[in-house]
């Protein structure tokens, strides 16, 4: 057992359902049963009783519940008294982002941290959402930034701009106007994510409730792919207007109705490690603040803070 399956075998016992903790962990079912499986095979016993209803407790796997419970809250003692006998002073920090966040914001973290806490290591991982969770989940990320889901509502995220989604064009063709309704999008071809994507789900979602037939030419999950295809004119893409190359790229607002999302801050359940690094999130909380609220006042009739 490592310290996911632990996780996991927490999260499903809280739920009393696999189908139910695979939701609030950002996993698939699948992946979460064949966890619970393999521990049960490496443990030799069965963890929990399977029915209709949901799943619950053996005696057996009471007790394994008690065991991984004691090595969550034993990891997270360790964390804190490693960071305390460095004197509290954080040497490293793991930050999750998404791609169309790590194009605003690596940059003024980057140059915050040097201010600040000279000397420290950042490490920069992109993913995402559904990537970031697991990430959390897993104990590889110190600080998140990622999409307002029902995946991260259990982390308690804090939300720090909702943005609406633009039609992006390249530069060079013709002229888009300011505003665009959803129903519009049907003349376009576009370049978007696959389904797997929770934005995918919202804009198919849309487009089925008001009878429109999306022309999707290409579907792409790196939003580097994306944008390198708007820009050469070959599709227009659905992005968050932060993520909008002005040098290459035009957009239009999509509305009626409109496509938001909200980005949130998100750190790990188990705590953060030390007061050195609640004191680099700090710090980098302030600046990702600042970040969007600058933006935000360059299109205020966009962005809400």
């Amino acid at each position: 057992m490592n310290l996911a399956s632990c996780f996991y075998l927490i999260k499903v016992a809280e739920h009393g359902s696999l189908s139910n903790a695979a939701v609030v962990l950002g996993v698939t079912q699948s992946a979460l049963s064949r966890a619970i499986r393999e521990m049960e095979s490496e443990l030799g016993v069965p963890i929990f009783h399977r029915d209709g209803r949901g799943v619950s407790l053996t005696e057996d796997g009471k007790v394994v519940l008690e065991a991984a419970q004691s090595v969550s809250a034993t990891m997270a003692d360790l964390r804190s008294a490693l960071d305390a006998s460095k004197g509290g002073a954080a040497k490293e920090i793991t930050v999750g982002l998404m791609p169309s966040t790590a194009k605003l914001l690596t940059v003024p973290l980057m140059a915050r941290l040097r201010e600040d806490f000279p000397g420290t290591r950042m490490q920069i991982i992109e993913g995402a959402t559904g990537h970031l969770v697991e990430w959390l989940n897993d104990g590889r990320l110190d600080l998140a930034v990622t999409n307002n889901s029902t995946a991260i509502k259990r982390f308690n995220p804090e939300p720090v701009v909702t943005h609406h989604l633009h039609l992006a064009a390249a530069r060079g063709g013709p002229k888009l106007p300011s505003q665009i309704t959803f129903a519009e999008l049907a003349s376009y071809p576009l370049v978007i994510q696959s389904r797997s994507h929770s934005t995918r789900r919202e804009i198919d979602n849309i487009a089925t409730e008001q009878g429109v037939r999306l022309n999707v030419a290409v579907e792409a999950d790196s939003l580097t792919a994306i944008s390198q295809l708007v820009a050469a004119g070959l599709a227009y893409g659905l992005i968050p207007h932060f993520a909008v190359d002005n040098r290459t790229t035009q957009s239009a607002v999509v509305v009626d109705p409109s496509i938001e999302r909200t980005i949130c801050l998100v750190t790990p359940l188990a705590g953060v490690r030390g007061q050195g690094l609640s004191q680099m999130i700090r710090s980098f909380r302030t600046e990702i603040r600042s970040v969007y609220k600058r933006f935000a006042e360059l299109s205020q009739d966009e962005l809400q803070i």
